[in-house]
């Protein structure tokens, strides 16, 4: 009887043997599997935080907002994409679509229909579009300093207005600096009739300066500048009009009336993540210009697009504020300017044109 329990005793126990590692085997199984909901590892995964609770700031109300650029990528949009690809925006709370556009009018046109919901512009369009009765508004201002320039070669330089003097200079037809250069010249005491003024479209504008078919170009310092000295090969003689008296504030934002007042807390987190974004990509030009690269890799030259990320600091930092504020004396001075260059018809109050309530 002895010897034939022991056989069976020891069947037994490799039987619950083999039971036991079955059933650790389908809880390993079980472990690799997506987690119950409010399970341990669903709490811990980084997406399925709420990212709005870290933030000192009112829920957003609109949590998918649109982004209209005014142009295709530059370096001075950087800033936004990368707010965007390093998850800021996301940090914050919002989900932001990124568009490129065709221009500021345009740009204009969509924000004062609401149609879109923040949009890019230089600062001289809400100014105009606010005289017309369009129900819009400044909401930040990355250029307090104008980006505008006039670019000259090295052997035959252009320091100041006076300077153009028996030159010639080209600019874009309709663009800010053609509608503007009578005054400005005359402001500077410069007579506009002893300089042969060429205004074509950008594309000739470009060919008539690099041929030396014009003795200067009126341009941007934030993207035509780099460009054309690393197309030139040689290092071009800038002259910017904000030395002059002429200061017309470029990169701004704004927002339909209706979208402000509906939206206040999704605006304060917009631009606290962009304020965040900026200062990061200024401090890190070379990260910025590659993350461009792996979203428009057969557009952007990361050389340069790091030269004009540079380009835009010099003009977006100001004293204790943050990235955005709006200078109501700048403004109010810009407006000054427009008024005399017969580009608006009234100057009407700060409050009309721009607010600082939404700044971080």
């Amino acid at each position: 009887m002895k010897t034939i329990l022991k056989p069976l005793i020891l069947l037994m126990l490799c039987m619950v043997v083999i039971a036991g590692c079955s059933s650790n085997g389908n809880n390993g199984a079980a472990s690799n599997a997506t987690p119950a909901a409010g399970g341990a590892n669903a709490a811990e995964t980084p997406q399925n935080q709420d990212d709005e609770t870290a933030i000192d700031l009112p829920p957003a109300e609109k949590k998918k907002i649109t982004l209209r650029l005014n142009w295709k990528f530059k370096g001075e949009f950087a800033p936004f994409y990368v707010t965007r690809e390093l998850g800021i925006f996301e940090k914050y709370g919002i989900e932001v679509d990124i568009l490129e556009g065709s221009g500021s009018v345009q740009v204009l046109q969509v924000i004062a229909q609401n149609n879109e919901d923040i949009g890019v512009t230089s600062a001289v369009e809400p100014l105009q579009g606010v005289e017309q009765g369009m129900p819009i508004k400044m909401i930040a201002n990355y250029m307090p300093r104008s980006p505008i320039i006039i670019l000259s070669y090295p052997d035959n330089p252009v320091y100041s207005p006076k300077d153009l003097e028996g030159k010639s200079i080209v600019s874009s037809s309709g663009s800010t600096f053609t509608s503007i250069y009578e005054k400005f010249l005359l402001f500077n005491e410069a007579d506009p009739h002893k300089v042969e003024h060429i205004m074509v479209e950008t594309g000739a504008r470009n060919t008539l300066f690099f041929n030396k078919e014009a003795d200067a170009v009126a341009v941007f310092s934030t993207n035509e500048y780099p460009l054309f000295e690393k197309n030139l090969g040689v290092e071009l003689v800038p002259m910017y009009l904000a030395d002059f008296e002429f200061d017309i504030a470029g990169l701004s934002l704004i927002s339909n009336d209706k979208f402000i007042e509906q939206n206040p807390n999704t605006i304060k987190r917009f631009l606290a993540a962009v304020n965040e974004g900026f200062a990061y990509t200024l401090e890190n030009p070379e990260e910025a210009a590659a993350i461009a690269k792996s979203l428009f890799p057969d557009t952007v030259d990361e050389e340069v697009v790091v030269d004009q990320i540079n380009r835009t600091g010099e003009l977006a930092f100001q004293e204790g504020k943050p990235y955005g504020w709006l200078d109501e004396e700048s403004i109010s001075t810009m407006a000054d300017r427009l008024l005399e260059s017969d580009l608006i018809n009234n100057k009407l109050p700060m409050e009309s044109y721009l607010t600082n309530e939404f700044m971080p």
